[in-house]
């Protein structure tokens, strides 16, 4: 039962990335659901974290994809699978439904989803929206918001950046200071989407979330071909590291699988965490016009 509950969680996660790359980098709340004796005896996926990475591919040296200026464009939409071994738990989605205007900067909306299935929703049901707006030109956040609703857990927020006097605004009128440039929960997925990546090397930038603003590296691991539901790709695998820990905190990590081409389209996303093994698997895609 704990394992499954925690998949649920995950899902709910799924709407702060990290992935992207936040994916699942705060805490989870509690709940005391209970699964039907069928379900909850389920055993859970091996621990061993390290068959998330047996079949990339070692980089060669100096192996580098270039930087790319427009990966996505509004209008972009993917969906994906949820799913806790053989179980589908849900879906989630990341898109980029439209721009917009702030403070005279033409921003695009990045939006993450996650939903449990309607069987598991009877259980502990997820409906998870978050969204971050974001400059294409400058490569930062300007606004962050999160509407969270797991099991009986319900949440909103929002973070403000405000670069004039470089601080991340609250609700309640707390401020945390916070660089120039600074990527949210959401945004630093898709910020990582723009960047020149060193196969067996590392990109690491600053990010802000949950009153701090801390470095984020995030690790390419190498090469891959995956096939999914949506197709078959040439990829390359990145891991984002959180310095200040988080649910990954010496207990498991994440590794994304991303298109090697100039979409830098994410198809795959494991995890192994201390609740078990879970897989975000592409089902469909639009590009953006």
């Amino acid at each position: 039962m704990k394992a499954l509950l925690g998949t649920f969680r995950t899902l709910g996660l799924l709407a702060r990335l990290s992935i992207v790359a936040s994916l699942l980098v705060a805490a989870v709340p509690v709940t005391n659901g209970e699964l039907p004796d069928s379900i909850a005896q389920l055993p859970p996926p091996p621990q061993d974290s390290s068959e998330l990475v047996s079949g990339i591919q070692a980089p060669a040296g100096g192996d580098v994809l270039p930087a790319v200026e427009r990966p996505f464009k509004p209008g972009e939409h993917l969906k994906f699978g949820v799913q806790y071994g053989f179980i589908n738990a849900g879906n989630a989605y990341l898109e980029v439904p439209e721009a917009q205007e702030i403070n005279g900067h033409t921003v695009f909306v990045l939006q993450a989803r996650a939903e449990s299935n309607g069987f598991f929703s009877r259980f502990y049901k997820v409906r998870n929206r978050i969204q971050s707006f974001w400059d294409p030109e400058g490569k930062y956040s300007w606004r962050y918001t999160e509407n969270r609703r797991e099991g009986g857990y319900k949440t909103q927020t929002e973070i403000v950046f405000d670069y004039d006097h470089l601080q991340a605004r609250y609700p309640n009128g707390d401020t945390f200071p916070v660089p120039p440039g600074v990527q949210d929960a959401l945004s630093s997925f898709y910020y990582t989407r723009t960047q020149a990546l060193p196969l067996g090397g590392s990109i690491v930038f600053d990010y802000h979330a949950s009153h701090k603003s801390l470095p984020l590296e995030v690790k390419i691991l190498g090469r891959e071909k995956i096939e999914v539901p949506a197709g078959t790709f040439n990829c390359v695998a990145i891991e984002p590291i959180l310095k200040a820990g988080g649910i990954f905190k010496n207990k498991g990590r994440l590794v994304i699988w991303i298109t090697d081409d100039d979409r830098r389209m994410p198809v795959l996303m494991r995890s192994k965490v201390t609740i078990g093994s879970i897989s975000v698997v592409l089902q469909e895609f639009k590009p953006g016009a």
